[in-house]
């Protein structure tokens, strides 16, 4: 039991010290139809994103399963990272055209949480991830970290470090999501 709990610490500190990003790195995953003019058709599957049940900080239960069918974009965050802090209202404004955003908190307690969102309205879901176990499944390693999931439960992408609409408005155009 030692052990478990030196591991969480350590994963803690880990994620603290990597800390925010502020470059951010785009990670497609392989679609299985994307083809090139010099390149075979890629036989790797998407990823099938892992399945969670968390806490809003309204008490609410919340799952992936409950966005099953539509686009979600989840965003990993917490509010000493500045560049999360910086990405805040352009997640706001993707919610507030209709898209599903989900933001997932990193280990902070929900008072802290709370005051942030009253702060900064945000209206989206904020979930709570106290023991950091879908950040680890995400492998969220610094923070921030987005990731859109498809309709079909498959990530379709993956960014490291903050977004912006100018980095992310043109996908979402070319995947036809409003």
């Amino acid at each position: 039991m030692k052990w478990a709990g030196g591991i969480l610490l350590l994963v803690a500190l880990s994620l603290s010290f990597m800390g925010c990003q502020t470059s951010p790195a785009a990670e497609p995953t392989p679609s299985p139809t994307a083809t090139t003019a010099n390149l075979p058709e890629p036989t790797m599957e998407p990823d099938p994103a892992p399945a969670f049940t968390l806490t809003s900080l309204t008490g609410e239960s919340v799952s992936l399963s409950d966005y099953q069918g539509e686009w979600v974009i989840i965003n990993f965050w917490a509010t000493w990272c500045p560049p999360c802090v910086d990405e805040m209202p352009y997640l706001q404004s993707l919610s507030d055209r209709g898209l599903n955003i989900v933001g997932v908190n990193a280990f902070e307690p929900a008072e802290d949480v709370d005051q942030f969102i009253t702060e900064y309205s945000i209206k989206f879901p904020i979930l709570m991830d106290p023991d950091i176990n879908t950040i680890l499944d995400y492998q969220a390693r610094a923070l921030p970290r987005t990731v859109i999931v498809a309709p079909d439960g498959t990530i379709a992408l993956r960014i490291s470090g903050p977004i912006d609409g100018e980095q992310l408005d043109p996908w979402l155009e070319e995947h036809d999501i409003n």
